[in-house]
């Protein structure tokens, strides 16, 4: 693999992998999608008065007798530290990430309902000091994925039982910046950018069989995503190698994982208490095959003119796990206008310490929440706060060293309708 190729190919496969495999990772994407399943630490998949229903359980939608809307942003500041071998520091510049939700729902009748949510599930913008140490791997990386999911629910009444189904529109796009280090005093920088679109599809369940007493489920499938990008070089002008970093169009494929969350819930007087258990099959993350376009041209060296590339079709394994997370949610009701709510959670990672790198150093991940809202009349404000503590030694070559990540997460909504 030439210069050019490893760059391009350690930087795409970085970006890329933060698609698939953020799902909170590292604190870097946002599962928080409304403030209050965040203060309740994530759970939703078994409460029927969630607001936001589109995303958590659709099938809680029959349940509701008039129209509901609810939106809010979650505004996400992460912080990686990284210490290295011989005791070199360094720290992601402070951002604050403020990727909004919707959710909007319409009760045709006794039974039937229907909605749409708009999400932005995996959401980030990291960036290093220039002079960091691991430049070569990654600098700055942006990534914005939009899922836009209407859906449609059924009540079998009076038996407590409703089903939903959906389908989801995906929308995302990535941008990327590394180095390559020629020598002490050159070197190259790479401007990564793709975009791409794909379908998938939602169905849930929930089941009241006493009054206190819910069950949930809802799956979420996977979607191909096909990305089509340009890579962009700068400081390569003048040099040996101004013919090897070429601005050329690039796409890749990935599939997201399917992912289900079951849970349980128990509304008791002023108490209420939820466990959902959540398993994400990120073994669809397995590896990732860069394609580039530039034709191979006469003297390249290590293709064949008329037949490869330069550089060629590169793969980046990433060998990613199915993986479990744990959730517990309490709430109680100071009034019956005035909740507040607290939550843990137990994030196992997926990734396995071959592949793991500085783009998403993510390790298993204990997080904590609270929070609380008021309503007043149909009118009603949620605030909640979620803290994401992981850290993960990376020994495989990928800049060695630690990395410890912690990310503040402050959710608030407003809605109409509840």
């Amino acid at each position: 693999m030439n210069m050019v190729s490893k760059m391009v190919v350690v930087g795409v496969a970085g970006s890329l992998a933060l698609v698939p495999g953020s799902a909170f990772g590292a604190g870097f994407a946002n599962t928080a999608q409304s403030a209050t399943s965040t203060g309740l630490g994530g759970i939703g998949a078994a409460n029927p008065d969630e607001p936001n229903s589109s995303y958590y359980n659709p099938a809680a939608m029959p349940l509701r007798d008039s129209f509901n809307v609810y939106l809010g942003p979650t505004l996400i500041m992460p912080l990686v530290k990284y210490e290295g071998p011989n005791g070199e520091t360094s720290q992601t510049e402070r951002a604050v990430l403020p990727p909004p939700n919707l959710h909007v729902s319409v009760p045709f009748t006794d039974t039937m309902a229907a909605g749409v949510g708009v999400v932005f599930p995996y959401g980030l913008t990291i960036e290093w000091p220039d002079d960091w140490v691991g430049r070569d791997e990654i600098r700055r990386q942006s990534l914005t994925t939009v899922d836009i999911n209407p859906n449609f629910a059924y009540e079998l009444d009076p038996a407590g039982l409703s089903f939903a189904v959906g389908a989801q529109f995906i929308l995302a796009s990535v941008e990327l910046e590394n180095t390559t280090i020629l020598r002490e005093d050159r070197e190259v920088d790479a401007h990564l950018g793709g975009s791409a679109f794909g379908v998938g599809f939602t169905a849930a369940a929930m089941y009241r069989p006493i009054d206190p007493f819910t069950i949930g489920v809802n799956f979420r499938s996977g979607s191909k995503l096909d990305f089509d990008g340009l890579a962009h070089f700068e400081g390569e002008e003048g040099t040996p190698f101004e013919g090897t970093f070429v601005d050329q169009p690039i796409t890749t494929s990935i599939t997201l994982p399917h992912a289900i969350v079951a849970g349980a819930s128990y509304d008791l007087d002023k108490v209420f208490v939820e466990f959902d258990v959540g398993f994400t099959m990120w073994n669809a993350y397995d590896q990732v095959d860069l394609q580039f376009t530039r034709e191979c041209q006469e003297g390249d060296t290590g293709c064949e003119p008329g037949v490869d590339t330069n550089p060629p079709t590169s793969t980046i394994v990433a060998d990613w796990q199915d993986s479990p997370t744990f959730r517990l949610g309490v709430q109680y009701d100071v009034t019956e206008s005035l909740p507040v709510r607290a939550g843990v959670a137990y994030d196992i990672s997926p990734i396995p310490a071959e592949t793991v790198g500085p783009s998403l150093p993510g390790n298993n991940r204990t997080v904590f929440s609270i929070g609380t809202g008021y309503t007043w009349n149909k009118i009603r404000g949620d605030l909640a706060y979620m803290a994401v503590i992981t850290s993960r030694e990376i020994a495989n070559g990928k800049q060695d060293g630690v990395y410890d990540t912690f990310a503040s997460l402050v959710a608030i909504n407003v809605g109409y309708g509840f």
